[in-house]
C-alpha cells in the first residue's frame, strides 16, 4: 500500500525560528529611524511658489490652407473620380448595379465641395467657374444615372 504524506504538515527546513537575535547599534538605527517617521505622521506645510507658465509658442512653418487650396483640392479629386466611374461606365463587364455607390461617394464629395465653394472671394473667380462646372457635371450623371440612360 502506498503512504499518502498529508499536505498540512510543515517540511521542518521551512519553519521559522523564534530566537532572538541580538540587536546592536547598527541593527537599531532603522528601527529607530522608522519609529521617529511614524511618529511624525503630520506633513509639513508646503510653502507655495507661482510657477513658470509658458507663453504661446508659434509656429515658423505652419502654413494654414486657404480656402481656394481646399477648393483646388476637392475639385481635382472630384475630377479624378469622375475619370474614374467614366472609364468603369465603358466597361462591359462592369454592372451598373456595382456603379451605384461609385456615385453615391461622388454626390458626397461635390456635397462637401459644394460647402466649401462659399468661402471663395472675388479673386478666386476662375477656381470657382471650375469648381461650378464640375459639380454640375456630377448632377448631370447622376440624373441621367437615375433616369436609366445607360440602360441598354
Amino acid at each position: 500500500m502506498t503512504h499518502i504524506h498529508p499536505t498540512n504538515e510543515v517540511d521542518p527546513s521551512f519553519t521559522v525560528s523564534t530566537t532572538k537575535v541580538s540587536k546592536n547599534k547598527d541593527t537599531d538605527a532603522f528601527e529607530n529611524a522608522l519609529s521617529k517617521a511614524l511618529d511624525n505622521r503630520e506633513a509639513p506645510e508646503m510653502k507655495t511658489t507661482p510657477a513658470n507658465s509658458l507663453g504661446e509658442i508659434e509656429s515658423t512653418s505652419l502654413q494654414l490652407l486657404q480656402p481656394s487650396d481646399i477648393v483646388a483640392g476637392r475639385t481635382d479629386r472630384l475630377l479624378k473620380m469622375l475619370d474614374a466611374y467614366a472609364s468603369k461606365l465603358k466597361d462591359p463587364e462592369i454592372s451598373l448595379k456595382s456603379l451605384a455607390p461609385v456615385l453615391e461617394e461622388i454626390q458626397k464629395n461635390a456635397g462637401s465641395l459644394e460647402r466649401e465653394i462659399r468661402d471663395l472671394t472675388r479673386k478666386d473667380a476662375g477656381l470657382k467657374t471650375i469648381a461650378d462646372q464640375t459639380l454640375v457635371t456630377v448632377q448631370t450623371e447622376v440624373l441621367k444615372f437615375q433616369r436609366g440612360d445607360y440602360l441598354s
